[in-house]
Formats: structure tokens, sequence, C-alpha cells
């Protein structure tokens, strides 16, 4: 199954409603490391964002399993970028 990366840009001005809704955004994605769709992730040092590494049929899959994570539903996430993810050597590679 293709590899996607997911990167999440935050702004500023959310900052205290993504701190009210961190447990649920967490274990939303407890339940895809769970059910083996997301690979990895982590938010960016600069706590303006995060990356998502997402096994997945296609984009649209992508998209639609991310428009329920609760930072998402809760119009916390001030941009999404989809691209899928080809990776040549290390761990994820096949």
């Amino acid at each position: 199954m293709p590899l996607f990366v997911v990167e999440y840009t935050y702004s500023p001005e959310t900052s205290a409603l993504r701190d009210d809704h961190r447990t649920q955004h967490r274990a939303w994605l407890s339940e895809l490391l769970r059910r083996k769709i997301m690979r990895s992730s982590g938010p960016l040092a600069s706590g303006h964002g995060a990356l998502f590494i997402v096994d997945a049929e296609d984009e649209d899959a992508v998209a639609r399993v991310f428009a329920h994570d609760p930072f998402a539903e809760e119009n916390l996430v001030a941009n999404v970028q989809i691209r899928e993810w080809s990776p040549a050597m290390g761990e994820f590679s096949e």
C-alpha cells in the first residue's frame, strides 16, 4: 500500500484550543496506530505543525481519515498537505 506524508500547519491563535482537545487528538492517533493506518507521527520542533506517515490506498482515503481528527473537526488545523511518499532507503522503504 502506498505511503503518504500528511503535514499539518497550526495557527498560533488556536494553541489554547489545541491544548483543550489534545487528549482526544492523541487517542484518535493511537487508534490509527493500532489499526496500522498510521506508521509514525509527531509535532514539528517549532510547534507550528505536525507530520504523520500514513498507509492508505490513495490521497482521497487519507483525506477522509484525517477529516475525523478532533483537531480537524474543531477547525484547529490551518492547512493540511497530503503527499504520496516513496522512501528509497531506511525503515519505511520496502
